[in-house]
């Protein structure tokens, strides 16, 4: 069997198995993340443990008060990294004041839904993209600098 047939085989049998079900974004988001990995000296960094103890870290780097660049990791389930490659792929080369509009239903939205159970998979990757940009905007005060 190719590689590609194992996928569609994988993928069919997750749509079956969990219920709710997963839309085509959460499960490409989740088998093949965007994203994934750390940035050095980040302008902005945001780390949370959530209650299912997940724990989610957020890079920010921003130039201009745009982010030019976002990166995560997550030691969570598939949800997880696809909320997470979602916020990366929302953020990515938006200006400061518009990726604050980044919350949990926007990332629900933008990934056609997730089953009630897995919900808090988006509001985790929110809350800790929110955990970023203030630790950002914190230290932009601090410094007196411009991002």
């Amino acid at each position: 069997m190719e590689e590609e047939q194992i996928k569609k085989a994988m993928i069919k049998l997750i749509k079956e198995k969990i219920p709710g079900g997963l839309s085509e974004r959460v499960i490409d988001y989740g088998n093949d993340p965007r994203n994934c990995g750390t940035l050095e000296k980040p302008d902005g960094y945001g780390k949370i443990k959530g209650p299912c103890g997940d724990t989610m870290e957020i890079f920010l780097r921003i130039r201009n008060d745009t982010i030019e660049d976002i990166t995560y990791t997550t030691d969570g389930c598939m949800t997880s990294h696809a909320a997470a490659s979602a916020v990366t792929i929302m953020a990515k080369g938006k200006p400061l004041w518009e990726s604050i509009k980044i919350n949990q239903s926007a990332i629900l939205k933008h990934l056609g839904g997730m089953p009630e159970d897995s919900k808090h998979c988006a509001l985790l990757a929110a809350m800790t993209f929110q955990k970023a940009l203030l630790h950002y905007a914190v230290e932009k005060k601090k410094s007196g600098g411009s991002g």
